[in-house]
Order: structure tokens, then sequence, then C-alpha cells
């Protein structure tokens, strides 16, 4: 059997954050300190999940079947990706262990999916560190994961156009969000696609569930044809789709800066300090990790009195939103929405197959 292609996009995203979110918990709540890239992968490889140190890095048994699922494909990126994540991996578990060293730590926890008793749902970290000593505030520490260079700035709001759109600060003020964003996509969008069949309509070119959407068959079969026969006609479409995403976020934003707010805090990752479960930032460099310095989003945000959404010229993904305090004092955040891989036949998500679900990135 030929061998599998390598993954990318979301599942690949995937799996990367599960080698530098898990891996780091399993080895620690195991009592064991790989020092390399080749040394983490072979106990990973090996490990017990039923073991008492490597089961107390899950919240359930879903999350151990989640976690053996995503092992397998571990296989399926990149080696240069791979390795790299690894010594990511690597560089976390060290930090773990030198804070250790500060106060001592019961266990590392997964936060895949739910998170662990005592921590909010909504809560952004990636990994919460559960300390050994109950009376000592905090009790539990949230720790949201970032991997790159001495240089780069990695997102920190790393979500979806659709996903955002049914979040909890928008919800109230805006029901119908992404029904319309639905009905403005197919008036200017998909509806231009050459050669659409007659059955297709606004109704039925895209289902939209609670969390999932799901396109048209025959709707898929001609934006593949579009793509094949006439590619600047097929990104000229894109380029309008995203306008039209980033268009409808930025109204919503500047519609009410409550709401505003309220998502900043809860989906922006912010280093909290003052609340039940604090969170740090800890950012993985090669095979050595630090955390990170205050955000100054965190300490400008409660005195916000009014917000300014909009589009950056002449760019087909970038956007702004500036937020204003007292004294005219201005923080702007750099904004981006784009496809979240190519456009292919294999793979028919990215450009016009995301639909609703652009790429969502707040990026500093």
């Amino acid at each position: 059997m030929a061998d599998l292609p390598y993954l990318s996009g979301g599942e690949q995203t995937t799996i990367n954050s599960t080698i530098t979110e898990l891996f780091p918990a399993l080895a620690f709540n195991s009592g064991v300190h790989p020092k390399t890239a080749d040394e983490l992968e072979k106990f990973i490889k090996e490990v017990d999940f039923s073991s008492n140190g490597a089961s107390k890095s899950f919240v359930n048994s879903s999350n151990i079947e989640s976690a053996k699922e995503y092992i397998e494909k571990m296989a399926r990126i990149r080696p240069v990706m791979r390795k790299t994540k690894l010594e990511n991996a690597v560089g976390i578990l060290n930090w773990i262990y030198e804070y250790n060293h500060q106060r001592e730590i019961e266990k590392v926890v997964w936060g895949y999916r739910e998170k662990p008793s005592g921590v909010p749902n909504n809560h952004a970290g990636d990994i919460f560190i559960i300390f050994k000593n109950k009376n000592v505030h905090p009790k539990i520490l949230g720790i949201s994961l970032k991997a790159g260079t001495s240089k780069s700035k990695e997102p920190k709001l790393n979500s979806y156009v659709g996903t955002t759109m049914r979040k909890p600060a928008w919800k109230k003020k805006y029901p119908r969000a992404i029904e319309n964003l639905k009905e403005e996509l197919w008036k200017e969008v998909y509806s231009k696609i050459p050669n659409l069949p007659k059955s297709v309509n606004k109704n039925n070119y895209l289902v939209l569930s609670a969390n999932r959407q799901t396109p048209n068959k025959e709707l898929q079969a001609k934006i593949l044809d579009l793509f094949k026969s006439d590619n600047l006609f097929f990104e000229a479409l894109y380029v309008r789709m995203n306008k039209i995403c980033r268009e409808m976020l930025i109204d919503m934003i500047n519609g009410d800066v409550n709401a505003t707010k309220s998502w900043i805090e809860d989906e922006f990752r912010l280093e909290k300090k003052d609340v039940e479960v604090p969170m740090m930032l800890v950012k993985a460099i090669g095979n050595k990790a630090q955390s990170s310095a205050t955000d100054p989003l965190r300490e400008f945000l409660p005195a916000v009195q009014s917000v300014n959404a909009y589009l950056k010229l002449g760019s087909v993904q970038e956007w702004f939103i500036d937020l204003k305090g007292s004294n005219n004092k201005t923080m702007t955040l750099t904004m981006t929405i784009r496809s979240d891989s190519e456009y292919r036949e294999t793979k028919q998500k990215g450009k016009l197959g995301a639909f609703t679900m652009l790429k969502l990135l707040y990026r500093g």
C-alpha cells in the first residue's frame, strides 16, 4: 500500500499542537525527562496510557482516544516540521521542570477540549499546571503555548470566521451573524460560479449546523471546474469572499464596544493574572522555552472606551482594530483573515472551499 500523503491545513495544525501541548505533559507526569527530539519521540511511541503517570495528563477517556489517534498520525507530518515541533516540546518540558523547582507541580493536564475541574470552559490555556500545595493561590495555572523563532510573532488568536460569529460575545447582539454571512457569500460569490445547476440555491448551497458546515456536492464540483478552467476568476472570487468576511466582522466589532471587549478578553489569549485560574504565555524557540513579558493589550483593555475596525488599503487579507482609551490613547491590533491552505483537487477546503470558515488571526 502506498504511503499516505503528508497532512496539511487544519489536520496538520492539530497534530503539531498535540506534539507541543500533550507530549510535555505526558513526559512530566510519567517522571521522565527526554533531552532530545528523538528521545521524546521514542518515549511517546512506547508510552502506556493506562499508567498512573500518563493517565494524569487527561481530563477524560475520550481525550485519551484522541491522543492515540493523533500520535498515529504524527508520521504524516513532514520530517523537518515534525522534528522542529518535537524540539519545541522538549523546550516546553524543560520549562515545566524549571518551574517545578519554583513551586512543586502535582500534574500537567492537556486542555484539548474539556478543561480540568475548576477551570472555566472558555479558558484559553493549552495545558494546565495543577500545583501540589492547594493552600496557596493559584491552585491551577493555565499555559498558552506558542512556538517559533526569536524574532517571529505568532498569532495570539487562531480561530475561524464562522467559529467567531458563533461566540457568546456576539450571539446576543448579532444572533443571525453566521446566517447573514452565508446569504451574502451566496449573493456575491457562490452564485457567480459558472454552470451551476438550478437545483443549487441560497438555501441549500451550504448547510449550517451548530458547529459544522456541509457544502453542496454539486457546487463543490463546479468550484473545482472553475479552479481548473479559469484560475483568474477563481482568485477574483476568493478576494471578494475574503473582503465580505472582513467587512462583516468589522461591522460587528464597530457596532458594540462591550461585545468587542468581551470577545477580546475571552478569545485573544491574554495573559491573565488577577483571576482564579491565571494564564501565562510560554514561547518555545528550538529546544528552549520562556515565559513572555506582560501583554500590553491585557493592561490597556479595561480602559478602552471605543473601537474602530477597518480594512488595510490594498491588502487582500489584513485589517486593523483601533482600541481607543481616555486621553486619545490608541492601540492598534493587526488582524488577518485568510485561507487555511491552498485549494487543490485532493482537498477542496482552501480559499473558495472554506465557505464561512476562513482563518481568523490576531497577530499582535
